[in-house]
């Protein structure tokens, strides 16, 4: 096994003190001749300074933390691909944490990133570590929340989000267009985003002359409540003598749920139903399927932005949504 060199091998090399080249190593102040030495001696052993000794020093280790709530959703893989362009680009790694939906998980994973010392914090989680957040923002450590605003954010505390309520609107406005009436929601919980795709969804079809029923709403937490939440949809509308001719799902993590759904009961989409979801991905144009697409990957970006750029005040961040028009909604037969 070949030993790895250290900076007192280098050092000895170069013909200098290990300060010298701990102060080359870091940018310091030296001679154009003594750098030269220190660097052509980094060259032959093939050194490689230890990024957690310069953590050590520093204070802080060059590590950005991401907190994802499910790496199920469609949303959170570009959305990374984009941290992670940011990250390498600013010679950091990306630290990754699943909290599988669990507030423990969240509150935790949290705590050990702010103990890990990371440079910067990205988190999707709900308000049950922004406590946590709040101090490490004010302690110095640079921290992103994706996919809610955060009220009376200190500096160093930032947020991205998505207009859900635009989202809401644009399938709305696109259904009514393609002539459907009677609509059931899938949601998946009581996030504000979930919340407020609805509210916009509601309200948009009001304006519209369809007011959307209190019980056309049903919450799937999981993937396996999918089924049951469909089933009380289309049985809810047969029974207000409004069979559903659309069902608009408000979260990407549920799109394939819900079309196994519809699919396994025979349900032609788009003849029977339409089908809007959010997020694009892949295959969703192999089904033809319609979305509501978030630019997951520049918020991504600007999600590492803000970690490497340290914007002194907060900075809250709203990206508009796109309609991807396909065929799930009898675009074709419209056209």
């Amino acid at each position: 096994m070949v030993k790895r060199a250290t900076i007192g091998d280098v050092a000895a090399d170069a013909g200098v003190s290990t300060a010298t080249v701990s102060r080359v190593l870091n940018g310091g102040a030296v001679t154009e001749a003594t750098a030269t030495r220190v660097w052509e001696a980094v060259s032959r052993l093939e050194y490689t300074p230890n990024a957690l000794t310069r953590g050590v020093f520093a204070g802080r280790s060059s590590t950005i933390g991401v907190v994802i709530r499910d790496l199920s959703s469609p949303f959170y893989l570009d959305l990374i691909r984009g941290i992670d362009e940011v990250a390498a680009a600013n010679d950091s790694l990306v630290m990754l944490a699943n909290t599988f939906r669990r507030v423990d998980r969240e509150v935790a994973q949290v705590r050990t990133m702010d103990e890990q010392r990371v440079r910067g914090l990205i988190v999707t989680t709900g308000e049950a570590t922004d406590g946590r957040t709040r101090r490490m923002a004010e302690n110095g450590t640079p921290c992103v929340i994706i996919a809610r605003s955060v009220l009376d954010a200190p500096p160093g505390m930032h947020s991205i989000s998505l207009d859900n309520v635009e989202a809401g609107r644009l399938m709305a406005v696109h259904l009514a267009g393609c002539g459907r009436s009677s609509i059931g929601v899938v949601s998946s919980g009581r996030r504000t985003s979930q919340i407020e795709r609805t509210a916009g969804l509601r309200r948009a079809l009001a304006d519209l002359g369809l007011p959307l029923p209190e019980d056309a709403v049903m919450v799937a937490e999981t993937e396996d409540e999918v089924s049951g939440a469909v089933d009380t949809l289309l049985v809810r509308g047969r029974d207000r003598g409004e069979p559903l001719d659309a069902i608009v799902c408000t979260t990407g993590r549920l799109t394939v749920a819900v079309h196994a759904a519809l699919t396994a009961r025979g349900i032609a989409i788009p003849g029977d139903i339409a089908f809007v979801t959010m997020d694009d991905f892949p295959w969703a144009t192999a089904l033809g399927i319609t979305v509501i697409a978030q630019p997951s990957y520049q918020m991504g970006l600007k999600a590492g932005e803000l970690v490497v750029d340290r914007p002194s005040g907060p900075v809250e961040l709203v990206f508009a949504p796109t309609l991807v028009a396909r065929t799930s909604c009898g675009e074709r037969q419209k056209a």
